[in-house]
């Protein structure tokens, strides 16, 4: 999926069981303080169908390029 196809409030699904909401897209949610990505989003887990300690609700810190590479489809329009 291309960056630019990435949107605000709208859930986005590996192909694999996941799904995950977009919250917020800025540079305030860099992973670590030397990220020179300034493109940045704030997601939220909707399903977690793999084995991990992760459930809905929960929410994380992404660059855009690395969620767009995760995400395959985007649910419901």
């Amino acid at each position: 999926m291309k960056k630019s196809e990435i949107k605000i409030g709208c859930i986005y699904s590996n192909g694999r069981g996941r799904a995950r909401k977009v919250v917020d897209i800025g540079p305030q949610y860099k992973l670590y303080d030397g990220q020179a990505s300034t493109e940045n989003l704030r997601y939220e887990i909707i399903v977690d169908g793999s084995k991990s300690n992760r459930t809905a609700g929960q929410q994380g810190n992404m660059t855009l390029v690395a969620f767009a590479n995760w995400a395959k489809e985007r649910q419901g329009e």
